[in-house]
């Protein structure tokens, strides 16, 4: 038994490894591409982008470790089936259930790994990345600007801004607006023609040509003093060194399972009283789908190693790389419900649990389907040889 389940892992950790490094490398291209194009356009020192890439690997490395498991069992089985090692051990009297045992021990083993990443790395990597980003962001003000598109980065100071186009010929941006002192009651509006953002002794500055601002009136909040400018002059909060700073402003993403847990009951106790319930309500249900997720993820490791195993050894002589065909359309099906039941979660459709849950349910259900019908099928073959006589052979002396 041992020197199978030596032999079975022997097999299955090559293709893993691969499994996993590919995996990794697809899901961070798509943001690696985008960074890189937003990096070289706005002028940022690219050891920047290495930094938020290097923050990314935690998030790409607990997606792909389950999808590497399915592909690495689908292939490892795929080539013992392929070289009809798998009826060779079955002539020998070896068992379905002594194939699978070895496989399912590690595929739970690498979920529990991707449980502590999901708890201790994932949650930093994110709090990092979110720290630099604010920080390059307040040190490059270019990097945030994207025409048509609400800015957001000063929101804490009480500013929203955003623009229409950019004019090709004098790089200016055309039909600013502003939203200034948001936060006390009193907001102030700006609307200019033309824009320009640069930095004035250290400040970044925002200068508007040809504009109206609109600001509420002391006597009347109702009513709003309208002064129009020729040329006007905005600090903003960005400054032309980058200076790293503590970001303490987390989101249910980069807290761990226990922080998660109390900021779910602060809110459960903040319901009654809130303000907005429904908005707290749905706070409140994102952050429990957050929660649940932390578990599901994980623990897909094993369900998709239970589809993996019975799927695995199907395979026949005719399709060497059907497990890998195989193993992408299952994960593209089991990251389908992942997303369905997570939107469906957030939108109170499902219990968050269950949504989260769900794409596990599915296909470890399926998976177990499988396993049962290969073994009843075993002692149906088994019991079917039983009753079967063997031919009858009869010799004949040749007549001399």
């Amino acid at each position: 038994m041992r020197i199978l389940s030596r032999y079975i892992l022997k097999e299955f950790f090559p293709p893993f490894i691969i499994a996993l490094t590919c995996f990794t490398i697809m899901l961070i291209f798509n943001d690696l591409f985008r960074l890189t194009k937003l990096f070289v356009q706005k002028g940022v020192n690219p050891l920047y982008l290495a930094e938020l890439i290097f923050y990314m690997m935690p998030v790409m490395v607990v997606l792909a470790l389950p999808m590497a498991v399915l592909v690495a069992i689908l292939l490892a089985l795929g080539r013992l089936s392929t070289d009809n090692e798998i009826i060779a051990m079955k002539s020998h009297g070896v068992a379905f259930h002594q194939l699978m045992l070895p496989l399912l021990v590690i595929a739970l083993m690498l979920s529990f790994v991707n449980l502590a990443l999901m708890d201790y790395a994932l949650p930093r990597a994110n709090l990092a990345y979110a720290s630099l980003r604010r920080d390059i962001q307040k040190h490059n003000p270019a990097f945030v600007l994207e025409e048509a598109t609400v800015m957001k980065e000063l929101e804490t100071e009480g500013k929203l801004w955003m623009y229409e186009a950019t004019a090709p010929k004098t790089g200016r941006m055309q039909n600013v607006k502003i939203w200034d002192s948001i936060w006390n009651g009193r907001p102030r509006f700006s609307h200019a023609q033309e824009g320009t953002l640069a930095f004035e002794n250290g400040r970044a500055v925002l200068t508007l040509y040809d504009g109206l601002s609109y600001e509420p009136t002391t006597s009347n909040p109702d009513e709003f003093r309208i002064t129009k400018f020729q040329q006007q002059k905005l600090a903003l909060q960005m400054t032309e060194d980058l200076k790293r700073g503590e970001f303490q402003n987390q989101t249910p993403r980069s807290m761990s399972i226990t922080q998660l847990k109390e900021f779910i009951d602060t809110l459960q106790s903040a319901v009654p009283t809130s303000t907005n319930p429904e908005y707290t309500l749905r706070k409140l249900r994102f952050a429990e789908v957050e929660y649940h997720k932390k578990f599901s993820i994980p623990f897909a490791c094993l369900a998709l190693g239970l589809i993996g195993i019975p799927l695995g050894l199907m395979v026949k002589r005719s399709g060497k790389m059907i497990g890998f065909g195989i193993g992408l359309a299952v994960i593209v099906v089991y990251y389908l419900l992942l997303q369905t039941g997570q939107t469906a979660g957030v939108d109170d459709i499902l219990h968050p649990m269950f949504a989260m849950w769900l794409p596990n349910i599915v296909v470890g259900v399926f998976g177990i389907a499988l396993s049962l019908w290969m073994i009843g099928e075993g002692k149906l073959r088994t019991w079917l040889d039983q009753d079967r006589k063997l031919p009858l052979v009869v010799n004949r002396k040749a007549e001399s």
